[in-house]
């Protein structure tokens, strides 16, 4: 969750209450006597939108699974040292840490089908707690794996920058914006390795760029940090404690005569900008090119996805919904909403990518949160 973003909404708000909906203050959690979804931030506001029901695409969408309805858990929330704090994810059940990423989700996930005996997370038995999880990364594909994970969208990695101040007026804050607004691979890695001792400087400028990274749970930090080829981070990387939330624009705080940068979902960018999401946290701050490749076209509100940046190799990836594949296979363990809920066949389904483009459609949903067609299929695994 952004820090900002939670003014406007701290989590899902349309709630079912012992089978009565009833309306949450706006900085509330949901409770559900339905399904639960929690982990990462950056598909966060897309599933919340389609679990709270929205009229972004003109018609009303509003998911659910066997007449269940789903109540969607943000990574963070305000005002909690951290942004993590506790979440109660069923009525009269227990109340845990929140899952605050994509490792956290999935482990969350593990616990509570009780996967290698275990259902503490954190301290706490949280047995039949959480239904999926959001992902943005990559467990390890595994024949038979107690998870399955199906593909949401397509989404990319690149990064979000802020300029300083130019503190003697000579005019390298423009030559700095400049150089930063489309870096190539190798001054990423350059960047994310550099000490604090020795920061990359900006060529021509008095500028020095100063790298944040996010929290460790991060799916996104994880992802951005292998397709730059980084293992160990520079001393000279910002982490804040491990405190940085994802997708959050106003984590920058540029000082004088210097550019901070921060890895970043291109989805949930555009998502932000175009207002699809619940708050736009990006004011003043750029999105990157790679590799002179831009991540988006267009402006907002009507910026969409690049897909050659989106389906590369280096920065695109699919990012996706984690359901226990007990829950989707015939037998014993089936459950109906849950298969319902990753249908890729159902139009009102979280994994819909069919052929049809209706504003009723989960499809257009994502569309306006910035995602595309995913590229990679549905695997399973055990982490």
């Amino acid at each position: 969750m952004k820090s900002k973003k939670v003014l406007a909404l701290g989590a899902a708000t349309a709630v079912a209450l012992v089978g009565a909906f009833a309306a949450a203050p706006a900085y509330a959690d949901p409770i559900t006597d339905g399904y639960s979804i929690v982990g990462s931030d950056t598909l966060q506001d897309a599933v919340g939108a389609l679990a709270n029901g929205t009229t972004i695409t003109g018609s009303s969408v509003k998911l659910k699974g066997a007449g269940k309805s789903l109540g969607s858990w943000d990574a963070f929330t305000l005002g909690v040292s951290g942004g993590v704090g506790k979440i109660q994810a069923k009525a009269y059940g227990p109340v845990f840490d929140r899952p605050n990423g994509s490792g956290a989700g999935r482990t969350s996930l593990l616990r509570s089908i009780g996967y290698s005996g275990s259902t503490v997370y954190n301290g706490v038995d949280v047995a039949g707690q959480v239904d999926f999880a959001r992902t943005s990364s990559k467990g390890t594909s595994v024949s038979g794996g107690v998870l399955t994970y199906v593909p949401f969208g397509q989404d990319a990695i690149s990064f979000i920058s802020e300029v300083g101040a130019d503190s003697d007026g000579d005019g390298d804050a423009a030559a700095a914006a400049a150089w930063v607004a489309s870096l190539t691979k190798a001054e990423l890695t350059s960047i994310y390795q550099s000490t604090s001792a020795a920061p990359v400087a900006v060529p021509g400028t008095d500028y020095v760029v100063k790298p944040l990274g996010l929290q460790s749970s991060s799916g996104t930090w994880t992802t951005f940090l292998t397709k730059i080829g980084v293992t160990t981070i520079g001393t000279g990387v910002d982490t804040r404690s491990n405190s940085i939330p994802e997708n959050d624009g106003a984590q920058l705080t540029a000082g004088a005569n210097e550019i901070q940068i921060v890895p970043v979902s291109a989805a949930n960018y555009v998502g932000q900008v175009n207002g699809a999401a619940r708050i736009n946290t990006m004011a003043g701050v750029t999105l990157g090119s790679i590799d002179g490749v831009a991540p988006a076209t267009g402006s907002a509100p009507n910026l969409v996805p690049n897909p050659t940046f989106y389906n590369s190799a280096d920065w695109g990836r699919t990012v996706f919904i984690v359901v226990p594949t007990a829950k989707i296979t015939p037998g014993a363990s089936f459950d109906q909403g849950t298969s319902d809920l990753v249908n890729t066949n159902s139009t009102v389904s979280l994994t819909y990518w069919g052929t049809s483009n209706a504003p009723g459609t989960s499809k257009a949903v994502k569309l306006k949160f910035g995602f595309a067609q995913p590229v990679d299929a549905a695997f399973t695994a055990n982490n």
